[in-house]
């Protein structure tokens, strides 16, 4: 009996590390279905492909950590010191609330400080 591999011509095997052995599946609606469709078919590449390629490419941004949640928290928090502020300023004049606005503006500056690096650098690129 002749083994595959002594037979001359054709295709040489696939080294180990070069086979795709491993399947990942996932549900879509049919509107994600057709998305991913038709961004392959302008790639010029099978779905399978166009898939294999964005896992392997795409940058997932994480959610916020706890941390990072809460110091947002804060800073949104700060924006009702704002409003009254203003509504003070509006009613009397901003040489009323000048001091507290610097004051305010140093805290919120902390507290942006405090987000981690991860986060304040994010870009906006999404899966």
């Amino acid at each position: 009996m002749t083994n595959i591999k002594d037979k001359p011509g054709g295709r040489p095997a696939k080294k180990r590390i070069e086979k795709q052995q491993r399947v990942v599946s996932t549900k879509l609606t049919e509107l994600q279905y057709y998305a991913i469709r038709k961004r392959a078919g302008e790639a010029g590449l099978r779905v399978s492909e166009y898939v294999r390629q964005a896992v392997v490419s795409a940058e997932v941004i994480p959610r916020l950590n706890r941390q990072d949640a809460d110091t947002i928290r804060k800073l949104a928090g700060e924006a009702n010191n704002i409003n009254q502020l203003a509504h003070r300023a509006n009613a009397g004049g901003f040489a009323l609330v000048a001091v507290e606005l610097v004051k305010l503006k140093n805290r919120i500056a902390e507290i942006i400080n405090q987000l981690s690096d991860d986060w304040k650098n994010k870009k906006g690129k999404r899966v």
